[in-house]
């Protein structure tokens, strides 16, 4: 009965998004730009909104102290938000509280001095926001290493399920930077896998090629068939694995 009800789901928005006009002038259609728009002023409001909810859990977790593994895990989240909109020293200052947290552990709790590299999100957010940071002082080269370096972190149960940081890519991709954000996309595949990551994979990189302007999230798989580009329908065949 429950695979009955995700076909009847499925066809139920699948015949929602063709009944949508498609956008007639394809990528540099007005009414998409002005999508696009919209949808990159969310993307900014909820960043500022999880700027201060992360703060708040970093300082909770700091004032209980119980936890030495939270306290540095909520603080590297806490800066993929810091590194895009505070203070230049003031992001400096806290990658740098991040490493004190860890030196602060003890012996057996830094698992012979490696244990940074063993919190692989935590890396992948402290990447992201030195990437940030580098960025926005103008070193845009060591911005881009910085980005890939993230995503060497090695094993991270979050990273291989839900996937990498895309804010700061989708910077990159609004400035112009096409290269980086290709060779960080592909370069995803060595621990993102399975039929969703690469479905997203393949409508990013197919927009990309178009020139169009992308939000680098699930609901790109939609927009695309609007747009009128030449893609396979992932949803159409995510629906057929039910």
């Amino acid at each position: 009965m429950k695979g009955i009800f995700q076909i009847i789901a499925c066809t139920i928005l699948f015949a929602s998004v063709s009944a949508r006009a498609d956008y007639a002038k394809g990528c540099d259609d007005p009414e998409y730009l002005q999508f696009m728009q919209t949808r990159y002023a969310s993307f900014e409001a909820k960043n500022r909104r999880l700027l201060d909810e992360t703060w708040q859990n970093y300082q909770r977790s700091l004032a209980s102290g119980d936890n030495a593994f939270q306290i540095i895990s909520d603080l590297s989240q806490h800066l993929r938000y810091s590194a895009q909109f505070e203070p230049v020293s003031e992001v400096k200052a806290k990658i740098e509280k991040v490493f004190s947290h860890v030196d602060a552990l003890s012996v057996n709790q830094q698992i012979a001095g490696d244990v940074f590299d063993s919190f692989g999100s935590e890396k992948h957010a402290v990447g992201i926001a030195q990437a940030w940071l580098a960025y926005r002082q103008g070193e845009q080269q060591r911005a881009f290493e910085f980005l890939l370096k993230s995503i060497e972190s090695g094993s991270s149960a979050v990273l291989n399920s839900f996937g990498p940081d895309f804010s700061f890519v989708r910077q990159l991709y609004r400035d112009g930077h096409t290269a980086p954000v290709i060779t960080y996309i592909n370069k995803t595949r060595q621990f993102w896998t399975g039929t969703r990551p690469d479905n997203l994979r393949y409508v990013w990189l197919q927009m990309i090629k178009a020139g169009c302007p992308v939000q680098f999230d699930f609901y790109d798989t939609i927009k695309v068939k609007e747009l009128g580009l030449s893609v396979r329908d992932v949803n159409q065949r995510e629906a057929a694995d039910y």
